[in-house]
């Protein structure tokens, strides 16, 4: 279905604006792909969480994790249902998390975050094989800054459920940022494959 509304529209842009060419095109259609995806697992995951009458914990999950995966890197599925079976694991990982947990130890939670700041110092972003890094220093900077910003408000906050939700969505992304380094890339191959064949 996102294939194909993708495709309706750039197909429509196609035969009314001649000034667009082919790499054009197909730039517009993998970006409507992924806009159109994404947006797709948040509706499907907002109305779990709606259900579970957890949205608050999802946005604050979700607040954390658009203001440092972008910067940082992480895992790529190779299908929008494996995608969106990922998300909604990791959300849901949180959430129970965020619930279920007790408050942690405080001298745990300062080795774990100077970890995460060492690993992040020393491997974000990460490496796609199919989206070479650009900018790499830039984007470490701006990874080291939003964790950090994240760490002073989980030093800050009193609220048990909010920092177990801040713990969590960086715990789940730095674990990505080792698999990573680790294994290597997965990419989203539904997507990629076809851009890149022809603008490699």
């Amino acid at each position: 279905m996102i294939k194909l509304i993708s495709t309706f529209i750039t197909r429509y842009l196609e035969k009314n604006n001649s000034s667009l060419i082919k790499t054009d095109l197909l730039k517009i259609q993998y970006t409507l792909e992924v806009i159109l995806g994404n947006l797709f697992d948040f509706v499907v995951i907002l109305l779990i969480f709606l259900g579970l009458n957890k949205v608050p914990i999802l946005l604050l999950s979700y607040v954390i994790l658009i203001s440092i995966r972008p910067f940082m890197g992480g895992v790529h599925c190779k299908t929008f249902i494996s995608c969106l079976f990922v998300t909604t694991m990791y959300f849901i990982m949180v959430m129970l998390f965020t619930t279920l947990a007790p408050k942690i130890n405080n001298s745990f939670n300062i080795i774990f975050f100077t970890i995460s700041f060492i690993i992040v110092a020393a491997y974000a972003p990460c490496r796609n094989l199919k989206r070479p890094v650009k900018n790499k220093a830039t984007l470490k900077i701006i990874s080291l800054i939003s964790l950090t910003f994240w760490i002073v408000v989980f030093f800050t906050l009193s609220n048990v459920q909010i920092c177990n939700c801040i713990f969590a969505s960086i715990f789940i992304q730095i674990l990505q940022i080792i698999i990573i380094n680790r294994k290597g890339v997965v990419s989203n191959a539904k997507i990629y494959k076809h851009f890149f064949s022809y603008t490699s």
